[in-house]
């Protein structure tokens, strides 16, 4: 299975990301629940899987990219949340 979002879940997560603070703090405590709430749920067989969930693309010990940098970044973090390869680490 592609381990990318729907479109829409892609542009929700990008609207939230670069400008709400409340939906970025649960997204860094709890990427997963912050997901489902965009309608976003990772297969239980891909949790964990390197390479098809994409929570670990979006997680990691740099932290999450500011607002701003996810707003300059729109469009090619759009491309990439949504390709059939997701590869795409955002949180630099």
């Amino acid at each position: 299975m592609a381990n990318n979002f729907s479109q829409e879940v892609a542009e929700r997560l990008l609207d939230k990301l670069s400008s709400d603070q409340k939906f970025r703090k649960l997204f860094q405590e709890n990427p997963r629940a912050a997901l489902r709430l965009l309608g976003h749920e990772t297969p239980e067989s891909e949790i964990g899987v390197r390479g098809s969930d994409p929570v670990m693309c979006l997680t990691g010990a740099a932290g999450l990219a500011s607002m701003d940098d996810i707003k300059a970044a729109r469009d090619r973090l759009q491309a990439q949340l949504s390709s059939s390869v997701f590869h795409y680490d955002v949180t630099v």
